[in-house]
């Protein structure tokens, strides 16, 4: 895949995220419950991932494992809009090389991911794989998104004059 469609295919797509978020009340909702959380988790982010979605089986006490899929995918949504705006700002600091690099990691996270999750769902009992796959989804969604924020450059602090070290 070229690096210029790779580019517009991210693009179109982060495009398309916020508008679906400017017309959606569940998912307005469920980004103030990230973001209250996030404030309040302070260094530890981690602990806002299950915010939306525990909250959500926990409501439907008809058919909780029933729900498990629907809230992860609820949850997972405001997770990918976090994603896709930390992208969009990461992007705009780059170069068309750095950022076809960036469009062409995110292609293959994307694809890791799918992989993963499918495979991990697939191990689980018939009954369970849904919600399952779904919450292995949320995580490493949620999981990236606060990887990249923590990557993006804050206005109360400076960019770090050393290129990051690679830890094996």
């Amino acid at each position: 895949m070229s690096a210029l469609r790779t580019i517009l295919i991210l693009c179109s797509f982060a495009a398309v995220v916020p508008a679906t978020a400017q017309n959606s009340p569940t998912l307005r909702s469920d980004l103030a419950v990230l973001s209250g959380c996030l404030r309040e988790s302070g260094s530890s982010p981690s602990a806002c991932i299950g915010a939306v979605a525990v909250t959500c089986v926990r409501a439907a006490s008809n058919d909780p494992r029933g729900a498990e899929a629907a809230c992860a995918r609820r949850e997972e949504a405001a997770w990918r809009e976090r994603l896709t705006a930390a992208l969009q700002v990461a992007g705009r600091s780059l170069d068309a090389g750095q950022r076809s690099r960036l469009a062409a990691l995110q292609l293959a996270w994307e694809s890791y991911v799918t992989q993963k999750c499918a495979f991990y769902g697939a191990t689980q009992r018939e009954a369970l794989q849904a919600g399952r796959q779904a919450g292995c989804e949320l995580r490493e969604v949620a999981g990236r998104a606060i990887e990249l924020a923590k990557a993006l450059p804050q206005s109360s602090r400076e960019r770090p004059q050393s290129p990051p070290q690679i830890i094996r």
